[in-house]
């Protein structure tokens, strides 16, 4: 498996992390980010100012073709102005991405690998970047897997080694405080994992589905579950967590949905950390490989996984997608739908800039880390436990 070892560094470690980095020689970083609200935008930005890193940033400016209202637009511009402190103007590219679109088009994906690729060269950077805290999910997910095979691309072309870090700030809390708004009523799919869903020389496969769940999903496992159809579903609770009961919550709240309407069988439950992406990537991609093996007598399987959980466990989601499709550790190439539904409208959100309790983790998702090391600096790998 790629990401087994993993590199993840966690709050308290990052600035040790980047600045031990930062000291053993000069590098260019590109920052990834998004213009919103959240009171957690600019958190990795501030560490790295804090360190003097040389930084140019690629802020993703999103428009659903709706105005916002006046509370989300003055949190949005007092982050904007807080950017300007930390980075010169000069070094910030503004990238336009339209996301929503008419009902069945996925146009947010598409839309955000295009902005991507016009945006710059990510080969002029040592170090890139990509904070999803203040990014909408599909976004987030596409902008992730997008450089994530064009870094990887580059570097089997005998193009430099770019190192890939995934960054986002973790709170239950403040996720929940920004999730106020209302649903689209049709399922996307991130970029390049569309399950083959569609194809009609597969249609008499079994579908698997995993939905990856958190509060508050009723509507998007209802769509999802519609538009997929699956013949077994294996919910994922998070677990371990900080919040001791949450799990327990997490399938009190869906009960209904899960055991009633979609007749869940209690032993597919699966269980994936909370807190560590790594150990929610081994368990999904691990649970996937058994249903590939198993069904495989039956000509194939189509599986799907919905990152409905927090950004840290969607990440986990979507390093075991891509490994399965571009991994050296999966049986045979398999692509992997990520159905989800996006949120077609921004309520206010309900979050305390002043008390907001969050997290932040550091993800090295390629790069230099994946070369050999000597056993003397095996310390610059930050593995949660």
């Amino acid at each position: 498996m790629r990401w087994d070892p993993y590199s993840l560094t966690l709050d308290s470690d990052f600035t040790m992390f980047w600045r031990r980095r930062l000291s053993a020689k000069k590098r260019k970083v590109l920052l990834v980010i998004g213009r919103g609200f959240d009171v957690r935008t600019l958190e990795t930005a501030r560490r790295l100012h804090a360190l003097d890193a040389d930084i140019s940033v690629w802020q993703l400016v999103f428009d659903n073709g709706l105005g916002d209202s006046p509370k989300r637009s003055e949190l949005t511009a007092t982050n904007h102005e807080g950017l300007l402190k930390l980075v010169p103007a000069e070094k910030i590219v503004a990238v336009p991405i339209e996301i929503g679109g008419p009902v069945g088009a996925a146009v947010t994906p598409r839309n955000t690998k295009a902005s991507l690729d016009r945006a710059g060269d990510c080969r002029d950077f040592d170090d890139v970047i990509v904070d999803i805290s203040a990014m909408p999910r599909m976004v987030a997910l596409t902008a992730v897997s997008v450089l994530l095979f064009k870094l990887d691309k580059l570097a089997e072309a005998n193009g430099p080694s770019v190192n890939l870090h995934v960054t986002t700030s973790e709170s239950v809390s403040a996720d929940l405080g920004a999730a106020k708004g209302s649903l689209r009523d049709s399922v996307t799919f991130v970029l390049g994992f569309s399950g083959h869903l569609e194809e009609q020389t597969t249609q008499n496969w079994p579908r698997v589905w995993f939905p990856v769940l958190g509060e508050g999903q009723r509507d998007r496992l209802h769509l999802i579950q519609d538009h997929v159809n699956p013949d077994e579903i294996c919910p994922v609770i998070p677990f371990p967590t900080r919040k001791p009961r949450r799990g327990d919550e997490v399938v009190g709240e869906h009960r209904d949905t899960l055991f009633d309407d979609f007749k869940v069988e209690p032993a597919n439950i699966l269980l994936a950390s909370e807190y560590n992406p790594f150990e929610a990537y081994r368990q999904i991609f691990t649970a996937m490989e058994r249903y590939k093996k198993a069904l495989k007598p039956m000509g194939g399987c189509k599986l799907f996984v919905s990152p409905l959980s927090s950004k840290l466990l969607s990440i986990g989601v979507l390093l075991a997608c891509y490994d399965h499709k571009f991994g050296k550790g999966s049986s045979d190439r398999f692509d992997v739908g990520i159905p989800y539904v996006e949120t077609a409208v921004y309520g206010d959100p309900e979050q305390n800039a002043e008390t907001a309790d969050f997290e932040l983790h550091s993800l090295w998702i390629r790069g230099e880390w994946e070369e050999p090391i000597p056993a003397t600096a095996s310390a610059a790998v930050t593995a949660a436990t």
